[in-house]
Order: C-alpha cells, then sequence, then structure tokens
C-alpha cells in the first residue's frame, strides 16, 4: 500500500484553508479579468504574464499562471487556517476577526509575496521582452502596456489582496463556526 505524501497529508489535515483559499483565489479571478479589460489589456493578460515570467511558451502561459495562481492561494489558505488555528490571538472567534485576518493576511501576502516577485521576476522579465521581441509582436506590445501600467498594477493589486484577504477570512469563519 502505497503511503500518501506529507503534503496531501498536511492539506487534508487544512480543508477549511485549502476551501478558504481557492474560493477567494476565485473571487478575485473575475476581478483581474475585468481588470484587464478596463485596461485596455486582452483577457488573460495577467495570468499569461505569470507564465511567460516562469518560462512557459506564450501559448499555454495564460494557463500555466491560471494554476499557479490557484495553487498559490490554496498554499496561503492553509498556511492562514494552520496560524490561525494554532495562534491563540488569530483565532477566528467572528466574522469580523475572520474579515481582519483574512485582510491583514491580504496585505502580508502582497508585502512578502507580491512585491518581490513583481519587482525581482515580473518588471525584469518584461523589460527583457521590449528589449529582444520584434517591435511588432503580440508579446512585445503588451510589455510596454503593462511596463506603462506599472503604478497602476502595484497598487490594484493591493486592492486585490485586501478583497482576497476579506474573502478568505470570511469562508474560515463560516469553515470554523
Amino acid at each position: 500500500m502505497q503511503s500518501v505524501p506529507p503534503v496531501v497529508r498536511f492539506a487534508f489535515r487544512r480543508p477549511s484553508g485549502v476551501i478558504a483559499g481557492l474560493t477567494a483565489a476565485w473571487a478575485i479571478f473575475g476581478f483581474i479579468l475585468a481588470i484587464d479589460s478596463e485596461l485596455g489589456l486582452p483577457p488573460g493578460t495577467f495570468y499569461k504574464m505569470i507564465g511567460i515570467a516562469f518560462g512557459v511558451d506564450s501559448s499555454y502561459a495564460v494557463y500555466v499562471g491560471f494554476l499557479l495562481h490557484m495553487i498559490t492561494g490554496v498554499i496561503i489558505g492553509i498556511i492562514y487556517s494552520t496560524l490561525s488555528q494554532n495562534i491563540k490571538k488569530f483565532h477566528i472567534t467572528s466574522i469580523q476577526k475572520g474579515l481582519g485576518t483574512g485582510i491583514l493576511t491580504g496585505v502580508v501576502v502582497w508585502v512578502i509575496l507580491f512585491l518581490p516577485l513583481n519587482y525581482g521576476i515580473m518588471q525584469p522579465t518584461l523589460h527583457n521582452m521590449t528589449n529582444t521581441l520584434d517591435t511588432t509582436s503580440p508579446e512585445y506590445l503588451m510589455a510596454v502596456q503593462l511596463l506603462a501600467l506599472s503604478n497602476t498594477i502595484v497598487f490594484g493589486s493591493l486592492v486585490l489582496h485586501v478583497v482576497f484577504g476579506g474573502v478568505m477570512g470570511f469562508c474560515a469563519r463560516l469553515a470554523v463556526a
């Protein structure tokens, strides 16, 4: 009989975290597509850039980026659930506390995960694309547009992380109620 990998066992011990993180990631999925549209970008640009930054071919990058985003949401949910269940001060005893701790988590994730990834991987990838791609290619034009929108993206992402955290905290409260 095969044994279950430790990561899978750990996730199954925190199903509320898995569900809360996945629900929150799905909740902002629609916002991300709406923001792409509002900024005049093709649908899925955010996910495509994640995939491209991690070396995936442009034609599959949207799918890989989406998958990585969902997996990240689940991991954040598991960590949030584990901390809220093991640190008394963070026990989710009300909807307000779930929302508060969730929003705090969203801001912390923005600072320790999004900002370093944005400035350490995404921005250099975009600059590399503008320096190496044919100036008529769709990827080149996308990179130029994303670089021009850099500040808007950074501060808009903070709002999305707050929404993510609020949804995650709310769902976690429902799970432990």
